[in-house]
């Protein structure tokens, strides 16, 4: 079905552009969740798909959150590429399989979960949603989206 834009079909068109595929409900959400915080965090553990990418140029680009993205750099900074979002407007792009503070994140799940071989805790935290949790619960970022296709909204 196709609407009529209306009088203010330029701006309208450029802004249902910019949006298009992204659920607006979660962007809304996200967008009332920042509106009370200080320069928040939110931390996509699916940093390579593509849905996650166009809603984090639009959160970027409406300096409503920053941004850290889960994933192989190189893959991240080409849908970045492709989708135009430009890669310095971003918190940081974290590869699971070797960040910078790995072996923080091991010992945290260790204590935390009670699991006792490293091994064991290392394969875990190199899972994305696994270390984007742990950077939650360490403060170093304020929301985490494990899956934006599943993902609800806030409770």
């Amino acid at each position: 079905m196709i609407k009529t834009l209306g009088k203010h079909a330029k701006f309208d068109a450029k802004v249902f552009y910019l949006r298009r595929n992204i659920a607006m409900n979660k962007l809304e959400a996200i967008r009332q969740w920042a509106e009370d915080k200080d320069s928040p965090i939110v931390c996509f553990a699916n940093g390579l798909d593509p849905e996650v990418i166009k809603l984090s140029k639009v959160l970027l680009n409406e300096h409503i959150t920053d941004v850290l993205l889960l994933g192989d750099e190189l893959e991240v900074y080409e849908l970045c590429r492709i989708y135009r979002l430009n890669e310095t407007l971003l918190y940081g792009v974290v590869n699971p399989n070797d960040h910078a503070e790995l072996e923080y994140f091991i010992d945290l799940y260790m204590e935390e979960s009670g699991e006792e071989d490293p091994k064991k805790a290392a394969k875990m935290v190199k899972k994305p949603e696994v270390l984007a949790n742990l950077m939650l619960q360490d403060g170093a970022v304020d929301l985490v989206i494990e899956d934006l296709q599943s993902w609800q909204g806030l409770a």
